[in-house]
């Protein structure tokens, strides 16, 4: 019995890798870029870019050959808004770290704002490996004050993989201390954040300040190809979910035809599960576990502080659906996660 079960695992495996995708990392140290692919065709990119002010993974791409990230200010296309400049693709970063903001930091603040912003910067790579059905990625990064100071060593490994036309990357987050103690103070910005390209958005019927790939500015109220639908674990939807303590949060839309459903997934084993959500229906599925307070004022304020010689770890899931998906379906798959 036992040689015919392990047959099958055989026949299972060797047809899985079969039909697997082939994923390759291309390294770009010229553009500061490494590109993801999948069949020779780009997933995302691991960027770090000094203009960046953090690593990101930016664009992220679905299955349809859609983007899933807002391209400006970086690599800005025709009717994309301009809030926020410094909300750049998919990245980890927070408020109020030692009372300096690593997290709206970009190249449009004032020399003034910069005296109160940190940045991460990437120093490494330790390893990049491609293959059937995944690719690993693993960095390190450090957290600089505006003196020019490393506060925090940042490890962080990055697994792609698909599973059919469902594409996932797993993000695994260890801070460091380089002093004798980072106080992460009760802060709404950050930490873990994706920016939303324009159709998954949530309809709004004020004017919105628009710009092209030259950069000309106009405004619209057009939402004809909005069509972002928010939700969370709670089943809170739309702007009820900013400010909320949730598993998951998604959003589902459709882009370019193509039926899409992303979602962000929080781990039972972080710090303060669950993460309070910082949900904006402009564009922004993120999640915070270190606010508490600045969502909810009749809440304590809360702080963590890490010493040096100490590590805290964070495991994180976003998933690109290629199907506007249920929230039992998330639901079993947030489950899948956290076995």
């Amino acid at each position: 019995m036992k040689r015919v079960l392990l047959i099958v695992w055989l026949i299972l495996n060797f047809v899985f890798l079969t039909n697997a995708q082939t994923f390759k990392i291309v390294k770009n140290e010229a553009k500061q870029r490494i590109d993801i692919l999948i069949d020779g065709k780009l997933f995302t990119s691991y960027r770090y870019e000094e203009r960046i002010r953090r690593p990101v993974l930016l664009p992220i791409i679905t299955a349809g050959g859609n983007f899933v990230t807002r391209g400006f200010p970086i690599e800005t296309r025709n009717g994309e808004t301009i809030d926020h400049p410094h909300q750049v693709g998919f990245s980890f970063s927070y408020g109020d770290v030692n009372e300096i903001d690593y997290w709206n930091n970009s190249p449009y603040r004032t020399p003034k704002e910069l005296e109160k912003m940190g940045t991460i910067a990437h120093r490494k790579v330790l390893k990049q490996q491609g293959g059937k059905g995944k690719a690993e990625l693993v960095t390190i990064s450090e957290w600089i004050n505006p003196k020019g100071e490393t506060i925090l060593f940042e490890n962080t490994k990055y697994i792609f993989r698909t599973e059919g036309k469902t594409r996932v990357i797993d993000r695994e987050t260890t801070l460091s201390p380089n002093i004798d103690k980072v106080i992460f103070g009760d802060n709404k910005e950050g930490v873990l954040g994706l920016r939303l390209t324009r159709e998954l958005e949530q309809p709004n019927d004020k004017p919105l300040k628009i710009t092209n790939e030259k950069g000309d500015i106009s405004e619209t109220t057009d939402n004809s190809k909005v069509t972002g639908e928010f939700l969370n674990s709670e089943g809170l939807s739309g702007d009820k979910i900013w400010g909320t303590e949730s598993k998951w949060a998604s959003v589902c839309g459709k882009i370019n035809g193509e039926n899409i459903t992303v979602a962000i997934f929080d781990n039972k084993q972080n710090l303060n599960f669950p993460s309070f959500m910082m949900v904006r229906g402009y564009g922004l599925l993120a999640l915070n576990p270190f606010g508490r307070k600045s969502f909810q004022p009749n809440l304590d304020e809360r702080k963590f502080v890490l010493e040096r010689g100490k590590t805290v770890k964070f495991r994180h899931r976003l998933v690109i659906y290629a199907e506007k998906v249920t929230a039992e379906k998330i639901e079993v798959d947030f489950k899948k996660f956290n076995k």
